[in-house]
């Protein structure tokens, strides 16, 4: 899809928009490392902070557990919300997930909705991210009466990747909230239509990594395309019946239709030459349904029975894609031309799942020791149906729990421990397995954690914890049937940071040495790695914000390092330790009434260029150095 618009025409619009509110505004500000209450991970738009990601806590996948979380009500995720709709977003572990009824193992991740009701008022941005990349954003928010209020924004970005792929996009969100005297309603939607030029990963040819790969180049054909539609929507609610008992429910779809999804896989050598299978597959959907009901009653002071029931069905369908081979290519030159593959509009295969859980709890307080537990049933089934062959499918009936434990046994000093068990999909098997299309059993993981939390002064907390996560692992026998087989354990210690040493530098700093092994039959053979690939065995961040002796001027860094990482299953192929470093700055200052501000940052200053290994033995490069500089604009009423 050609580009709407150029970089001075989207200039010319933007500023359109902002002009209206040059005349009256309040300064507000924000980024990662002012929000962020610990190290564990934190992201404000496009800037993050912290150990882990919305994708992977403590080297495990919260996509494959779903635990999601949107203004607290039960999320499953079919579809990436969009910022127009999000205040942030918290990764919840260790202590910080102790609050929540009916955590799960590795975390939450938690998604916080704007509310139009704490800030009233517009405001706009004008960007131009790294890699010459224009970006605008509007947004207003007003109240309706006393008591209720309505959010709508809208961004367009036109995004250069690293590798020169682009990436146009069109968000819409909005969020209306009600708050009565005993009650509160939340309704939110959020829409995100796409299109990128293709997608690309690098395996490995040989037992050596590849060249250092050019880039920006293009590693997808000239008729890649991969493009559709986020949808996401939803209703939250609570209601407090009485001073003691409090009512809650939601429901919250989210869907994504891609329309074309084109993938080049990549194979190089160490002298940077390859070959390359282009896939292009047809339209294909998911969708999701997560519904909740909830109750709280504090029965007697310092006591609370809890219980919730939770329902989702989740749908996928896709096509069989047709593949295009690419003998040789120079990843200097980039992909050669190829001819569109001609996709047929045929039947699809069909996957679905559906969950029942129910679950009760009780919390308790005796002064310093606060002790909470709670047990859920869970009913799964999942069926797999591709056309022309018979359908797959099971049914799991687990028991769930939670245990933990609170106790403040001196002072500024606060321990705690907890057992979680959760239940998580492990899909179907590959379409290379004996078994092909063979839906697997759900599995219970279960994580055991001890803790400390210190608070050396009033405006610091110092985190510390150690984990140990078990869950059976799906693997390849000998004789290429795919199933679980064998565990897959996560064992680490971590440590948190985060406050104010002095009152004008604020720090975010955290560690983390991970033990990731798998075991079974194909390990004591020799078939595959004790160690599990793209998962590092340390990593380290560290982010500041110092606000300077002049009017307005604060200076950021942050510093991520991680360590080596195996390529593959096989064989002792290593990706190195890579270290980014990220510098920028921040003026706030008025024109007239308005609140301005104008953000400068320069991410990967060293420009580092390290392949990095994945989960999936896929490889990627670390993003090369980029620029972004922004104006925002606030006016609140």
């Amino acid at each position: 899809m050609a580009r709407p618009l150029s970089t001075f025409r989207l200039a010319t619009a933007s500023l359109a928009l902002i002009a209206p509110f040059w005349s009256a505004a309040t300064a507000q500000t924000t980024r990662a490392v002012e929000q962020a209450n610990d190290a564990f991970g934190v992201r404000v738009g496009i800037e993050t902070i912290g150990l882990y990601s919305e994708g992977q806590v403590r080297g495990m996948s919260l996509q494959d557990a779903g635990n999601y979380r949107f203004g607290g009500a039960y999320y499953v995720r079919a579809a990436n919300l969009v910022d127009p709709v999000l205040a942030g977003v918290t990764i919840r572990v260790g202590f910080n997930a102790l609050d929540f009824d009916f955590p799960a193992p590795t975390g939450v991740v938690e998604y916080r909705p704007r509310s139009p009701l704490d800030w009233q008022g517009s405001s706009a941005e004008l960007a131009l991210r790294e890699y010459n990349s224009p970006f605008v954003e509007g947004m207003t928010s007003i109240k309706l009466g006393a008591q209720a209020g309505l959010l709508v924004g809208a961004q367009a970005s036109f995004f250069n990747s690293s590798a020169g792929n682009t990436n146009d996009s069109y968000r819409f969100g909005t969020v209306g909230e009600w708050r009565g005297e005993r009650a509160r309603l939340l309704a939110f939607g959020a829409l995100n239509v796409f299109d990128l030029d293709g997608t690309y990963g690098n395996s490995v040819s040989g037992d050596v990594l590849p060249g250092k790969q050019k880039q920006p180049n293009r590693y997808v054909p000239k008729w890649g395309d991969h493009d559709g539609t986020d949808l996401n929507a939803g209703l939250i609610g609570s209601y407090e019946a009485s001073d003691d008992l409090m009512l809650r429910g939601s429901a919250v779809y989210s869907r994504l239709d891609l329309d074309k999804a084109d993938f080049a896989l990549l194979s190089m050598d160490a002298t940077g030459r390859g070959s390359a299978t282009i896939t292009s597959n047809p339209a294909r959907d998911a969708d999701a349904i997560a519904l909740s009901a909830g109750a709280s009653w504090r029965h007697t002071p310092g006591h609370r029975i809890f219980g919730e029931v939770r329902l989702r069905s989740s749908r996928n369908r896709f096509g069989q894609g047709v593949s295009v081979r690419v003998a040789e290519f120079d990843q200097d030159v980039g992909l050669p031309d190829t001819l569109q593959p001609v996709v047929p509009d045929g039947p699809r295969t069909r996957d679905t799942a559906q969950q029942v859980t129910a679950g009760v709890g009780y919390e308790a307080n005796f002064g310093d020791l606060r002790l909470k537990g709670g047990v859920q049933r869970a009913f799964y089934e999942r069926d797999f149906q591709r056309p022309g062959t018979a359908a797959t499918s099971t049914e799991e009936e687990p028991w769930l729990y939670d245990l933990s434990a609170v106790a403040a046994f001196a002072d500024r000093w606060t321990g705690f421990a907890s057992i979680t068990r959760g239940l998580e999909d492990t899909g179907v098997a590959p379409a290379n397995a004996v078994n092909r299309d063979e839906v697997l059993p759900a599995i219970v993981a279960e994580q055991r954690e001890v803790g400390l939390r210190w608070r050396p002064t009033d405006a610091v907390t110092v985190i510390t914890s150690a984990f140990s996560i078990e869950k059976p692992a799906a693997v390849f026998d000998a004789a290429g049937r795919y199933g679980l087989s064998g565990d897959l354990r996560h064992r680490g210690v971590e440590l948190s940071v985060a406050g104010r040493p002095v009152p004008e530098l604020r720090i975010v700093a955290g560690a983390a040495v991970l033990d990731a092994e798998r075991s079974g039959e194909r390990v004591d053979l020799g078939l595959i790695s004790k160690r599990v690939p793209g998962v590092s065995s340390y990593h380290g961040t560290v982010g500041a914000t110092w606000t300077t002796g002049l009017d307005g001027l604060s200076l950021d860094a942050n510093m991520v390092h991680w360590g080596a990482r195996r390529a593959r299953s096989t064989g002792n192929l290593e990706t190195p330790p890579w270290t980014v470093l990220d510098v920028g700055g921040l003026y706030a200052f008025r024109i007239g009434d308005a609140a301005a501000s104008l953000r400068l940052r320069v991410l990967n200053i060293f420009d580092s260029k390290q392949w990095v290994a994945s989960r999936s033995e896929l490889l990627d490069r670390v993003n090369r150095r980029g620029v972004r500089l922004s104006l925002t604009l606030r006016q609140q009423d």
